[in-house]
Parts: structure tokens; C-alpha cells; sequence
């Protein structure tokens, strides 16, 4: 629809303007400009482009607000197809044998307001073929027609398709995150990905963020590490322990879930890599590390014993730090590093026979780190010390195979990764 305003202040302006110079020059926000000559401007009329369409997509927060009032089972526009933009939220089915994906949107990664997508196909109305296409982080714009279904979901109906995808774990989207001081130089290979949560961060101020990454082996279906930060507003201690049990990681593409969960009765625990106790300021950032992406299996009286002593003391080193930045993780690369497997066929897990955790720790006088190595066993005291599993980064890189805190300038990563280990107990307390 277009609306015309009265022009004369308009008109003045440009007369005015004229005097010295017969042209106006309107710069776009995309930096080109254009000329026009005063002579020739006989009227203006400002147009607003309708919501809903291909060049003004819908957010979702307007989308529910187009829908307020809409009958039980009728359409939006009486049918007529909209256009949506949104970020992916969960993924609840994508269907090989129907080609169809069902899954949510909001406006933002942490969005509390979602709309359903109901059995849509992809960019192109190409088919779901893999069951990866899609997941949770991706934005999209969707297209398709509305319904309040039954009265009680509001959903773009079967049919709609995808007009465009950007997947958030693509490497254009990591590139800047992996430049984060935890994250260790990745595997090659298409079959390692990099999963990255975002989550609401704490309750109290609504900081949003990287709440960990994972880097998750599909051949192994096992994590390799878990890599985040630790600093003042994280670990604010403000919500309970989730109890929703162990679900599948909602960032990893459907066809990666292990289903159904081989550490049942399997005598292991799922031992957490990012503890739960890590993320207690907010609801979200703590459901997150109860993700089957962030777990290895552990015997209980190591989990519950020399492991559970180790958490409780990188906490208390990260309360010395401005940031404390944190890879762990468990050994899966080497058939001699593991001591057996859980489950069978796609479901079938390595259980660690080594854990580690790589600490870097950011103060006002630099940086320092340390390494502790640990062999998976159930038959430590229980006044076992942490001090005895300390090593210095450079001789932990040579037990994992990994390269820890590689985004510090050269110079800053030798000096921190080779001090002996009688130095690293006096610089952290042991």
C-alpha cells in the first residue's frame, strides 16, 4: 500500500537546496547513491512494502502477531501462500521415506516464541534424502500456507518448502568462533563435526552466548572433547540441576542421535565432560551439558570419585582467573586408549581409557596453563591427590594427539605449554 504526505516541506527543501546545487544525492545503506535532478521531481510517494511477502518476509514475532484472531482451522490470508524468516530451534522429525522435515522457529537461537513447521520440504522443493539437512542454529526463510490447526497450533501447513537455508555450523559461520581461545585445532575429515551451543548464559542478566562446543566423530558416535569458558557470570550458582534425564543433543543433525541410549544398563554412567555444576546460572546453559554430545561412559567410582574431585578443582582455580578456558575430554582415537565399546551398529560407543582436561587461565599479569591426565579406573583412594595427575600442556598434546590453545600468538603458547611440572604446581597451588 502506498501513502502520500503533504509535500510542501518537502518541496521547500529541495527549492532551497536548489539554489546553489540542481541536484539531490540519496545514499543507500548499501553505500551506492543516486542522483536526482530537482527539475524533474514532480511528486514523492512513500510506499510500505506488506509483511508476509518474498521481499519482506514475516519474523516470527510478527507472524504470531498476523495470526492473533485467526479461526480455529482457517488459513492466513485466506489461503494465500507467506513468507517467514526464522532460526531453527529443534528439529522433531526428518522423514526419508516421506521426504519431509518437521521442526520449529523462533527468532532467535534462545526464543521462547516458536512456530511450527509441519512436514516442509527443502530449498527448491527438494526432498529430505539424508535426514541431515537440517538443524538447529540454521535460519531459514520459509514459505507456505498458515493454519491455526484444531484451534491450538499454529503451523505452516504440509507443503510449505524452504526459499533459503544458511546452516549455522557451516564453516562460514565458524570460522570466527573457532578463533575462541578453548578450542583446540579440530580433525580433518568429513566425519568430525564441530557443534556449537548457544544458550542463555544467566537468568538473572540475560546474557546469551557460546555455552560449549563439542567436536563430535559420526563413524565414532562419540565426542572428542568439550571446550568452553569459565568466568564470573557463568558460574553464578542461581538454578537447580536439570532432570529431564539424557536427551539427544538438539544442535546435532537427527541422523547422528544415538537411539536408543547404549549406557543403559550398561554398567557405565554417562559422565559428564562439561559438568552440570560448570552451568548453574541459567536453566538452559545447564539442560545443555545433560546432552548425550557432551557425555563419555565412566565407572561410577571414578565418576563419582577422582573425576567429580577434578571438577570441584577447576572451579576453584577458575574463581583465581578473569576467564578460565576449558578442553576435556577422553581418549577415542587409538584402539589401545580405549578399553571396550557399549551398544551395537550405530548405537556402538567407545568408553575411554584415558580423560583429560586442558586449563588455560587469563589474569591482568598474562596467561598460564596446565594439563591433568587420568587413567579410567574404579579403584582410586579416596584421598587420591589432583596434584599427581598434573602434566604441562606440551606433554598432554603428545598423550591425546591434540593441539591445545593453538589461537595464542606463537610466542605466548610455547612459554605457557612447556614449564615443568614443579613450576605448574607452585603457579597453581598444588
Amino acid at each position: 500500500m502506498s501513502m502520500k504526505y503533504a509535500l510542501l516541506p518537502v518541496f521547500a527543501m529541495f527549492a532551497m537546496y536548489a539554489q546553489a546545487q540542481s541536484f539531490i544525492n540519496i545514499q543507500y545503506k548499501n553505500g551506492t547513491v543516486t542522483s536526482i535532478n530537482v527539475d524533474d521531481v514532480q511528486e514523492i510517494t512513500f510506499t510500505k512494502a506488506e509483511k508476509g511477502t518474498a521481499d519482506n518476509p514475516y519474523t516470527v514475532a510478527e507472524l504470531l502477531v498476523a495470526c492473533q484472531g485467526l479461526e480455529t482451522d482457517a488459513l492466513l490470508k485466506d489461503g494465500a501462500e507467506v513468507y517467514a524468516r526464522g532460526i531453527i530451534t529443534k528439529v522433531k522429525e526428518m522423514s526419508t521415506q516421506y521426504g519431509n522435515a518437521t521442526y520449529y522457529i523462533a527468532d532467535s537461537q534462545v526464543g521462547y516464541e516458536q512456530f511450527t513447521v509441519y512436514r516442509g520440504s527443502l530449498v527448491n522443493r527438494a526432498p529430505v534424502t539424508v535426514g541431515d539437512e537440517l538443524a538447529v542454529g540454521d535460519t531459514v526463510v520459509v514459505c507456505g500456507q498458515v493454519k491455526n490447526y484444531r484451534g491450538t497450533t499454529l503451523e505452516f501447513i504440509q507443503g510449505n518448502y524452504l526459499v533459503s537455508l544458511k546452516k549455522y555450523n557451516s564453516e562460514e559461520t565458524l570460522r570466527s568462533v573457532l578463533k575462541r581461545l578453548e578450542f583446540p585445532m579440530r580433525q580433518g575429515g568429513d566425519n568430525n563435526l564441530i557443534v556449537v551451543h548457544t544458550a542463555k548464559l544467566n537468568d538473572e542478566t540475560g546474557e546469551e552466548g557460546v555455552n560449549y562446543s563439542v567436536e563430535w566423530d559420526t563413524n565414532k558416535h562419540a565426542q572428542r572433547w568439550s571446550c568452553y569458558q569459565m568466568y564470573e557470570s557463568v558460574m553464578a550458582r542461581l538454578v537447580s540441576r536439570y532432570q529431564g534425564g539424557y536427551p539427544n543433543d538438539v544442535f546435532l543433525p537427527l541422523a547422528y542421535h544415538l537411539d536408543p541410549d547404549p549406557y543403559v544398563r550398561s554398567g557405565y554412567d554417562h559422565g559428564h565432560i562439561l559438568p552440570s555444576a560448570d552451568r548453574m546460572a541459567s536453566a538452559q546453559s545447564n539442560e545443555q551439558t545433560f546432552y548425550m554430545t557432551n557425555m563419555h561412559p565412566q565407572v561410577h567410582a571414578f565418576n563419582a570419585g577422582l573425576w567429580e574431585k577434578m571438577e570441584d578443582q577447576v572451579r576453584t582455580w577458575a574463581e583465581r582467573f578473569d576467564t578460565l578456558y576449558v578442553c576435556k575430554g577422553g581418549t577415542i582415537d587409538k584402539e589401545e586408549n580405549i578399553i571396550g565399546y557399549l551398544g551395537a551398529d550405530a548405537n556402538m560407543i567407545p568408553v575411554p581409557k584415558y580423560f583429560f582436561m586442558a586449563l588455560l587461565g587469563k589474569s591482568s599479569t598474562g596467561y598460564t596453563a596446565v594439563g591433568l591426565w587420568v587413567e579410567h579406573r574404579d579403584d582410586y583412594p579416596s584421598n587420591a591427590s589432583v596434584s599427581n595427575y598434573l602434566v604441562n600442556i606440551r606433554d598432554l598434546e603428545q598423550k591425546t594427539g591434540l593441539d591445545f590453545f593453538h589461537n595464542l600468538p606463537d610466542t605466548v603458547e610455547e612459554q605457557v605449554e612447556t614449564l615443568p611440572v614443579s613450576n605448574l604446581k607452585n603457579v597453581w597451588g598444588m
